[in-house]
């Protein structure tokens, strides 16, 4: 009978063993589970966050690319109404009347011969008879355009430009900041 009480405590004393490495096991396993149901939920907001972050960053994308291609389209619009502007005034160049004309190529004509003795000067030829040109120029009505008018040396080496075109042009690149602020109404 002795064996037989051995061999019973062995098979108890497996038993035991069983249970407490079943029981062991079952720990460990709720243990990973628990990890990985973690794991999973860490990555989870991970994935979550970084989406919103896409979202946001695809969002602040969109609005600063509406928003350039906004301040493009104004951009333009400002150009043309610069643009029309500018031909209104070379418009409004175009029909000033022989006084004002007069007084105007007669500034023009004196301020040219202080910089070219002599030489000569194409105007249109509507506005040939409105300005004499002292001694030593030789005036030409070949001109097209707005008025003014071009001198050049007798050699054709230096000219002047002094249309109302390219004078227009000069006070625009000049002023185009004020010009701006008082068609729009500020900066």
């Amino acid at each position: 009978m002795g064996l037989e009480k051995v061999i019973e405590e062995i098979l108890a004393a497996g038993e035991e063993q069983r249970k407490r490495i079943l029981a062991e096991a079952t720990e460990e396993k709720k243990r990973m589970v628990a990890a990985a149901k973690v794991e999973a939920d860490n990555q989870r907001k991970l994935r979550e966050k970084q989406f919103q972050e896409r979202c946001e960053m695809n969002r602040q994308q969109a609005i600063s690319s509406a928003e350039l291609e906004a301040k493009k389209r104004i951009l333009q619009e400002q150009n043309a109404i610069l643009a029309e502007t500018k031909s209104e005034v070379l418009k409004s160049l175009s029909s000033l009347d022989a006084t004002q004309r007069k007084r105007i190529l007669e500034k023009l004509m004196t301020a040219a011969s202080k910089k070219l003795p002599k030489g000569i000067v194409h105007c249109r030829k509507e506005d040939e008879g409105l300005f004499s040109a002292p001694a030593g120029f030789k005036k030409i009505a070949d001109l097209n355009g707005v008025g003014g008018m071009l001198v050049e040396s007798e050699d054709g080496a230096y000219r002047i430009d002094l249309t109302f075109e390219v004078l227009l042009d000069d006070v625009w690149t000049k002023n185009v900041r004020r010009i701006y602020e008082l068609v729009f109404g500020g900066a």
